[in-house]
């Protein structure tokens, strides 16, 4: 992670350099307009170490997205449009100062207002994947205790049947509802049952039928 950040920061360095070669070497008027747009140059150049932070600081690095685009291609377009909007003002440094102020300002603005919304984006996203995960824990948390009972079963004939019922629940919707707590909390309660029970047959038939019932509620609430 740390050789990213390093080769990040290069690249970012290497084109501010040669920004400033092409913005002094190459004759030209300085005049208020180019000093204008070379500021706000300066400005996208330097937004791009904390953009660049927090792209690589994440768990999965381009996951901040605005619109799907991850949140270092929005920085990257911002910091190109600025630079397209510099060369324009130092091929012509006569065009009015105020010009230039509002051309790179509008830049800016927009550039601020696709990373802003973006963020509030990822959140979202993220508050959906965590809900997304807590419907699918009952399924998940369903098979590991139905396959430990398997395991852990000696009768050759139950431990078949808990298997099956393990690629049964394995197979079933994994999409968790409201309106099916009240069945998923029965197929819990049975599992439980099943741990202390001597005779587990009859109780993986009532479960199979249970998530029979569960799986079609399921398909009729996606409906």
């Amino acid at each position: 992670m740390k050789k990213k950040h390093s080769m990040a920061y290069l690249v970012v360095g290497i084109g501010f350099a040669l920004f400033h070669v092409i913005a002094f070497v190459i004759p030209t008027d300085k005049t208020a307009t180019f000093w204008t747009a070379y500021a706000f140059s300066i400005l996208a150049f330097v937004t791009q170490i904390p953009l660049w932070k927090i792209a690589f600081d994440k768990k999965e690095t381009l996951n901040s997205k605005f619109l799907g685009i991850p949140l270092i291609h929005v920085g990257l377009t911002y910091l190109i449009l600025q630079l397209i909007a510099f060369a324009v003002f130092k091929i012509f440094p006569t065009l009015p100062m105020w010009l230039a102020i509002i051309v790179c300002a509008v830049i800016l603005a927009i550039f601020a207002i696709c990373s802003i919304t973006g963020q509030a984006g990822v959140g979202e996203i993220d508050r959906l994947d965590e809900k997304i995960k807590t419907k699918r824990a009952f399924i998940q948390f369903l098979q590991m205790d139905i396959e430990m009972l398997a395991n852990s079963e000696s009768d050759s004939e139950t431990k078949i049947l808990l298997t099956k019922l393990a690629e049964k629940v394995r197979f079933s919707d994994p999409m968790s509802h409201e309106m099916l707590c009240d069945l998923e909390s029965r197929i819990i309660a049975k599992v439980e049952e099943m741990k202390t029970a001597d005779d587990k047959k009859y109780l993986i038939q009532e479960i199979g039928t249970l998530l029979t019932e569960r799986n079609k509620k399921c398909k009729i609430l996606k409906g």
